[in-house]
């Protein structure tokens, strides 16, 4: 029997794509016909991602279970910013803001897939805005985004590649929400470690409120902080800038005896910390700008905007695998 597998599935009718890893008992899996989410990655009989009850949840909150492809990351403020001269205004999907993009919920495009020895078990897919005339209409980019989950070895990696095919620099600003679950009762004995450099002061209504600084939350975070110790838990949500270079998460589950390790690349300096109120999970979330970027008066250096160029390629590579704790 092959180590790797892909096996076409269904969930509520819907196709999704299964990615198995008999050796290190795991297993991840797809929907493509929702925003390419990853709702499912088991290891040794433990769930690690938080999924819904059923696929017409998963459409009607797509920013509450799996993991949600954020374009862009968190709220835009009354849904509307201006870059370089150009006024963008976009959906009002959380009057009187948008929030999160449409890419966790709109269908994408299965272009490869497959399980081999060399490579695991893996999806690619993609979602090309040329083919989406209503997204053209409020952002004029001909942007394809290509992106790529693998199982191999017991790591679920994501690999991803947004190609700015249009004529005029884009606003890039990219972020991830993975929901990662504990069991009912766990959180106690759940250890959150980040290596955030600095934490943003938040206004009431979650903006940041000024420049990011070395806090107790931020020394916390890089020695492991209890998640029922956390500010404002459960629903508490900070915004952290982290240290240079490549980044590295954990989760420790203790009465598991696993640990999640989250290796982020660094492509993604901006760093969002979030317990749900609404279901057992914590999310991690990598940023590569703070949210409503665009509006905000503060440097790139600390904020992260950036723009694509035309004809330029942003890349980048996630990924994440369970180890016993030491």
């Amino acid at each position: 029997m092959n180590r790797y597998e892909l096996i076409q599935s269904e969930w509520d009718g819907e196709s999704t794509l299964r990615l198995v890893d008999r050796e290190a008992q795991a297993t991840a899996e797809v929907i493509p016909a929702v925003g390419l989410h990853l709702f499912r990655f088991d290891v040794r009989g433990e769930a690690y991602i938080a999924k819904p009850a059923g696929v017409a949840e998963l459409r009607e909150k797509s920013s509450r279970y799996g993991v949600p492809i954020l374009f862009p990351p968190g709220r835009v403020k009354q849904a509307a910013f201006t870059f370089e001269g150009r006024e963008y205004r976009l959906p009002k999907n959380r009057e009187p803001d948008h929030a999160h993009g449409e890419l966790r919920e709109k269908p994408w495009k299965v272009v490869a897939s497959g399980a081999d020895a060399a490579g695991g078990a893996y999806v690619s897919a993609e979602f090309d805005l040329a083919e989406h005339p209503d997204m053209l209409a409020y952002y004029p980019h001909a942007a394809c985004f290509r992106f790529t989950y693998r199982l191999k070895d017991g790591t679920l990696s994501l690999s991803g590649e947004i190609a700015n095919r249009s004529g005029s620099t884009m606003p890039l600003s990219l972020g991830f929400h993975p929901y990662f679950a504990y069991a009912s009762g766990e959180a106690s004995r759940v250890k959150v470690a980040i290596p955030a450099a600095a934490e943003w002061p938040l206004s009431a209504d979650g903006y940041a409120a000024g420049e990011p600084a070395p806090s107790a939350l931020t020394a916390a975070l890089r020695e492991g902080a209890v998640l029922t110790e956390l500010p404002n838990y459960p629903g508490g949500s900070q915004l952290l800038s982290m240290e240079p270079g490549p980044q590295t998460c954990e989760l420790r589950y203790e009465a598991r005896g696993t640990k999640l390790v989250f290796e982020m690349g660094e492509k993604f300096p901006i760093h969002v910390l979030f317990t749900a109120p609404w279901t057992d999970a914590v999310s991690l979330e990598p940023y590569t700008s703070i949210m409503n970027v665009f509006n905000e008066p503060y440097a790139p250096a600390l904020s992260g905007a950036q723009g694509l160029a035309a004809g330029e390629t942003f890349a980048f590579t996630w990924s994440i695998r369970i180890t016993d704790l030491a």
